[in-house]
């Protein structure tokens, strides 16, 4: 691949050396960092992680690195999954579902890899509450399952990517996955409200963000909220808001979401400029979702965070 201007041990360096210092990566040397990371089959945030846990020296990092399986892009899907009409809607709304993207066994296996990682259990309501050094609110800190890997390395995702981003030219993130239980008396949401995860400096780069739902979740079950076709509306939002107010608190008290609702197996994308957020669960079972998402590897990279 061209145009790659830091090497796997330059980034690789750079980022075990600034781990034990107060050295904040500039945005361009952070995605350098992130890409190289996930073709070790890797994630920013595990990799964190390590270095300020362990406080490895370099040796013991590349050791690290080297134990999971590198990431490959040979197992192609053959033709196109998304139809004129769906690239139509993607287009206009900003967002995407596509229904049976990933195997139901394939989330089975994932469901109970995470049950398996909390020590909770699916039946039994009491231990879905249960404190864990793996949790951090709505999220977990769990990336390495085998079962986790089919389902972010399935090549018609991948293939919805692609179309989406008009090129193959784009890389795996290793993210996380989470768990939004039923709110009861002693436990409430732990979620965000609808936010941005990118700085608000206009023009908002075309990255976009996914997961795929493990289990079935209607609008009461904490389903995904994002404000359709904003990305069209951002920067002139923007421009009209009164000098001193702040566009992210703004938004949670004016914008309004649409609950976009799946069944196992669904995968939702919507672009990085759509306000969203996960919602309360009022529902009866836990919401059990994979984050699974691609960048372009040569990406616009905002210097500046708004």
């Amino acid at each position: 691949m061209n145009n790659i201007p830091m090497s796997a041990d330059e980034a690789m360096y750079s980022l075990w050396q600034s781990s034990g210092k107060a050295i904040v990566a500039a945005p361009d040397e952070w995605h350098w960092q992130v890409y190289h990371l996930s073709l070790y089959g890797r994630g920013m945030e595990e990799a964190l992680d390590m270095l300020y846990n362990r406080r490895p020296d370099y040796k013991d990092f590349q050791d690290w690195l080297g134990e999971t399986e590198p990431m490959t892009d040979d197992v192609l899907f053959p033709g196109d999954v998304l139809s004129e009409e769906d690239l139509q809607s993607w287009h206009r709304d900003g967002y995407i579902v596509v229904n049976n993207a990933v195997p139901e066994d394939d989330c089975i296996a994932a469901r109970s890899a995470i049950w398996q990682f909390l020590d909770a259990d699916v039946n039994d309501a009491n231990s879905w509450y249960k404190p864990s050094n793996g949790k951090k609110g709505m999220m977990l800190s769990f990336f390495r399952h085998p079962a986790l890997d089919a389902v972010r390395r399935n090549a018609k995702v991948r293939r919805i990517y692609e179309q989406l981003y008009g090129t193959r030219e784009i890389y795996l993130l290793i993210d996380k996955v989470s768990f939004n239980p039923p709110e009861i008396n002693g436990y409430k949401f732990t979620g965000s409200p609808l936010h941005w995860d990118v700085s608000l400096q206009p023009p908002v780069p075309y990255v976009l963000q996914g997961f795929v739902y493990l289990n079935d979740v209607s609008v009461t079950d904490g389903a995904f909220h994002c404000v359709p076709g904003f990305h069209y509306r951002l920067e002139e939002w923007l421009n009209a808001l009164p000098a001193g107010v702040d566009a992210r608190t703004e938004a949670i008290g004016t914008l309004k979401a649409t609950p976009i609702t799946g069944n196992t197996g669904d995968l939702v994308i919507w672009q990085q400029a759509l306000p969203h957020c996960a919602t309360p669960n009022t529902g009866t079972v836990p919401r059990l979702v994979q984050y699974v998402a691609y960048k372009p590897v040569q990406p616009v990279i905002h210097q500046q965070w708004k």
